[in-house]
């Protein structure tokens, strides 16, 4: 992923989301979005991964959590 420079637009302001990471509030628009959620293993015999319910969430992390985990 890099770094996405013409993501800012002119216009009002932003709503704020919380890191998943740390909990600061940062802008949606500086937000990076983090899908986070259980994952199976397809190597196990005798699990259908289409009939398996696979939780996951869409969360939002700050900056400096994005850089120091090598989301960005």
């Amino acid at each position: 992923m890099g770094k996405k420079w013409g993501r800012y637009k002119a216009g009002g302001r932003s709503q704020p989301v919380s890191c998943v990471y740390c909990g600061r509030l940062v802008p949606r628009i500086k937000a990076v979005s983090v899908r986070k959620g259980f994952r199976v293993d397809p190597r196990i015999p005798g699990i259908d991964r289409r009939r398996v319910f696979m939780p996951s969430f869409k969360g939002y992390a700050c900056i400096s959590c994005a850089k120091h985990r090598g989301l960005i």
